[in-house]
């Protein structure tokens, strides 16, 4: 899956039964500050997940326009097991009008890795895919071992990519095999209104604060 970077980009498919998105934002500040917005994102899943339904997954619950909720997620419960390396979010589903699932509990194990900063002043190239990435300064994974019967599978992963001194991206890609019984109610059109919309959510809230920080730093 090919990416033009510079522009901001979301797209999404479906092959062997996955829902696939992919999602670059680019950011109006350095890698270094991306990285920082990205370690407190890592330093509260991992001690205060709770918190970021404050600000990285703020608004990801349901949109403004009711029409497009095809499913709503009430987060009931969000909790990080260190000697385990891995996270545990519980969560109501409810289908609007139909049902309410309760306390589905998705348990990932999670990898953070980070190279040296080296600048991609040519990264705006057509043979860009998400399986051939240069010099990715940033790489956040999460591999949902268990989620009951919502996913079959599931994995994610987010990469900070270094531009100039002034510009970086945030990339990321999701990947989701709905279990039986929801694929009953997901369609593309549904997929796109659920999972792409908070996709495009949740890397915007973090482009937002990271060019906040950095217009802040600025002033100073």
């Amino acid at each position: 899956m090919k990416l033009l970077c510079f522009f901001f980009f979301i797209t999404s498919l479906y092959a062997n039964k996955t829902y696939t998105t992919v999602c670059a934002v680019p950011v109006d500040a350095p890698a270094e500050v991306s990285d920082s917005i990205f370690a407190r994102f890592i330093s509260d899943f991992q001690n205060s997940p709770d918190a970021l339904f404050d600000w990285a997954l703020y608004g990801t619950g349901a949109q403004d326009d009711e029409e497009k909720n095809a499913f709503l997620l009430e987060y009931k419960e969000t909790v990080y097991i260190p000697e385990d390396d891995y996270g545990q979010i519980t969560v109501d589903v409810v289908i609007p009008g139909l049902m309410r699932i309760k306390d589905i509990v998705l348990i990932g194990t999670v990898v953070d890795e980070k190279k040296p900063i080296i600048y991609n002043p040519n990264l705006c190239v057509d043979s860009l895919a998400i399986n051939n990435l240069p010099n990715w300064t940033r790489h956040f994974k999460i591999d949902v071992q268990y989620a009951g019967n919502l996913l079959e599978r599931g994995f994610g992963n987010i990469y900070i990519l270094p531009i100039d001194s002034v510009r970086s991206i945030f990339l990321m890609d999701i990947n989701l095999k709905y279990g039986w019984f929801f694929k009953i109610f997901i369609t593309m059109k549904v997929y796109k209104n659920s999972v792409e919309w908070r996709v495009n959510r949740y890397m915007n809230n973090l482009k937002k604060i990271a060019e906040s920080l950095y217009a802040e730093n600025q002033m100073l």
